[in-house]
């Protein structure tokens, strides 16, 4: 038994204590890279690095997608949308961008446009879409983004390549959030926010079972997902101002939080990506209940990024 004289806690711990079987973790703390918002905080997601490696991202509440040159870190606006919330994007081989997003005053869905925002189809409507991770043949695996712990109605789907048709391949999940292909191919990396855990899934026709990887704790789930060239599994834990890391076979090697997390700065973290060149590790985050604005954020991480990961270059 810990006992203690009198309790006491931090800023942090009032919104999001870090539990104690994580605490041991090999844990490091994230650098500023790139401040986006001075003091408005900016709810942001969709790490994507491009041919060029410029970093693409979406602005969730304002409905904007952005590029930031890494060079010059001079940032621009590719696209804006009017009554839906982009939640990602991701860059198909033939160098399109794929924006997902959940419906405001419409339906959600899924739109391709060009690098520079033009021509833009709406491939997937009247669906609530979170994150999609593409396959080498072209076509891709979606979440969507519904259901609850008691109604799950959500689930991922997978889009053909030719793009004309889509099927649910996994159902009965409550908000799954983001997605990833296994370093060997064979299985999905899958957040459901609204059960708070961790899932792989073997792909159609690969062998193995579903399983629950991971449980975490709080009142907010996990959110995006991504894998770096060893296989390793990168978690955002939304309000949570850190990310957790897992090995290939499902077990966490380390953790990332963010600066100042311990005076309740920097917790809505949303989504990080691994450099496919580095091994530096980039990630979002917002200042919700401070005054620092929205950050990239980066570290050094195990390894550099998957290169399957990044549209199959």
């Amino acid at each position: 038994m810990n006992m203690v004289e009198k309790l006491t806690r931090t800023d942090a711990e009032m919104y999001c204590p870090i539990p104690p079987a994580e605490q041991g973790i090999p844990t490091v703390e994230a650098e500023y890279f790139f401040q986006v918002t001075e003091t408005q905080a900016l709810h942001m997601e969709g790490l994507c690095f491009d041919r060029e490696r410029n970093l693409f991202f979406v602005g969730i509440t304002e409905g904007r997608v952005y590029k930031l040159n890494m060079k010059t870190k001079e940032l621009s606006v590719i696209a804006k949308f009017e009554g839906i919330k982009p939640t990602a994007v991701k860059i198909h081989k033939d160098g399109r961008l794929f924006v997902c997003f959940v419906g405001v005053s419409r339906g959600g869905g899924i739109i391709v446009m060009d690098p520079d925002g033009s021509n833009q189809v709406e491939i997937v409507s009247d669906m609530d879409v979170d994150d999609l991770v593409f396959d080498e043949k072209g076509g891709f695996y979606f979440t969507y983004y519904v259901g609850n712990a008691y109604n799950p109605v959500g689930g991922i789907y997978y889009m053909e390549p030719d793009l004309d048709s889509f099927r649910c391949v996994i159902d009965h999940m409550a908000k799954p959030n983001g997605v990833a292909i296994s370093k060997d191919g064979k299985g999905l990396w899958i957040t459901e926010t609204d059960l708070g855990r961790l899932v792989w899934a073997p792909l159609p026709g690969t062998a193995g079972h579903t399983t629950v990887v991971y449980q975490f704790g709080g009142t907010v789930g996990p959110d995006s997902v991504s894998i770096d060239g060893e296989g390793n599994v990168y978690v955002a834990l939304f309000r949570q101002g850190r990310f957790m890391i897992f090995n290939s076979f499902g077990y966490p090697i380390g953790q990332v939080i963010m600066p100042n997390r311990d005076k309740g700065h920097n917790l809505f973290t949303t989504h990080p990506m691994v450099h496919p060149d580095t091994n530096e590790l980039y990630m979002i985050a917002s200042d919700d209940y401070g005054d620092e604005g929205s950050w990239i954020f980066k570290t050094e991480t195990f390894a550099k990024g998957n290169d399957k990961a990044f549209q199959f270059m």
